[in-house]
């Protein structure tokens, strides 16, 4: 009876070290897989988890990314291993139809985590299409349409199917143009909400002077014609001369420094550059080190005299040995040894050691520089008109 229960105990102990060393492949498999389809959690959800039942591996968590999961699958078949399939693809099935949205107030907040207590990390405009991931206590987790995932409360946006996406896209829409403007109802009775550059609306009636918009909600308010442009014009116009960016950016000037900001109301550093080129019909990634990571490179070494306008200028530490290129300021630059960013407010400044407005501070900072007018239709420099979401 003693050496059967040691044989029990033996197998059990083989058995659960093998369980052991097959979670660590499987974990190590894992972020095999995030670091080529997933590097960043900011763009992407891949969150598999693992565990063993019943002798046999089971592969939990949540992914938005199809062709991680397939990958993810193909190499955890080389596992001696009975596999059970539970990671969830998103959007999550209890949303069913509804996993599309528009934003329905003039800018809303996005959040690192599903309260209002969470970090500000990015905000969307009126009439934004977002992808709606899931749901949680009245929070949805949604995409925009420059990857970046985050929270907002379910108030923001209105939820779409598919069909409705697709109604919208093929309706008459226009884009808002001014800073800001507090709108009312077409009978011009009461305030329905504000609007601020950058807004597409739904176009119900036009006037002679003015147009009956739609909000994605069904509200209606009516807008000077002066003030908008029609979608399909703006699309198509394109970006004939960078010196459109310079003054587009120099309308900025003196908007206060807003941590997650992409708004007239109020930028953050990549929050500023991308507006800017949001209102010239061009979509860049989120986050500075994310806009880092596409365009020309105009290195340091070059010199700020290669920097033509237009092009971004990143600022942070530089790598050494061990440590990574860290990326914690990005500005446009304009001509001259100018550039123009967010530092406390939307600013002026110059790489040339004898103007008035240099900084010393952000030019020995400087990591460099990226082109990104030369790029356009890459991955991170995208126009509105060529994306399948507008």
């Amino acid at each position: 009876m003693k050496y059967f229960l040691i044989l029990i105990i033996f197998v059990i102990a083989c058995s659960c070290n093998k369980e052991n060393q097959l979670l660590i492949e499987a974990n190590n498999i894992s972020k095999l897989i995030e670091a080529k389809y997933s590097p960043d959690q900011r763009e992407a959800v891949f969150q598999p988890s693992f565990f063993f039942e019943n002798n046999k591996l089971i592969v939990g968590g949540e992914t938005s990314e199809l062709i991680a999961k397939q990958a993810l699958y193909t190499a955890l078949e080389k596992l001696d291993v009975k596999i059970i399939d539970s990671l969830e693809l998103l959007p999550e099935e209890k949303l069913k139809d509804k996993n599309w949205g528009l934003v329905n107030l003039s800018v809303v907040n996005l959040r690192a985590h599903s309260r209002h207590s969470a970090e500000l990390v990015s905000q969307a405009i009126l009439g934004t299409p977002v992808k709606v991931l899931k749901e949680e206590n009245s929070w949805y987790l949604i995409q925009t349409p420059d990857r970046y995932i985050a929270w907002v409360d379910g108030a923001a946006i209105a939820l779409k199917t598919g069909s409705e996406m697709e109604v919208w896209r093929n309706s008459n829409r226009v884009i808002f143009l001014p800073d800001f403007e507090v709108v009312k109802d077409p009978g011009q009775n009461e305030v329905v909400t504000d609007l601020v550059a950058g807004a597409i609306l739904e176009v119900g009636k036009e006037n002679q002077n003015s147009y009956d918009l739609t909000l994605p909600d069904g509200r209606r308010i009516q807008v000077e014609k002066s003030n908008c442009e029609l979608l399909s014009d703006w699309k198509t116009r394109g970006l004939k001369d960078a010196s459109i960016l310079t003054k587009t950016a120099k309308q900025f000037l003196g908007r206060p420094y807003l941590w997650g900001g992409t708004s007239v109301k109020g930028v953050d550093c990549s929050g500023f550059v991308k507006s800017v080129y949001f209102i010239n019909g061009i979509i860049l990634a989120r986050d500075a080190s994310l806009q880092f990571l596409h365009g020309d490179t105009i290195s340091p070494g070059q010199g700020f005299l290669k920097l033509a306008e237009g092009d971004l200028v990143f600022f942070g530490r530089a790598g050494i040995d061990e440590k990574p290129t860290k990326v914690t300021h990005v500005g446009m630059y304009m001509n001259k040894g100018e550039y123009i960013h967010s530092s406390g407010r939307v600013r002026i400044n110059s790489f040339d050691p004898k103007a008035e407005n240099y900084n010393d501070y952000r030019s020995v900072t400087w990591l460099g520089g990226r082109r990104i007018l030369s790029r356009i239709g890459e991955s991170g420099i995208i126009r509105v008109s060529e994306h399948p979401w507008y």
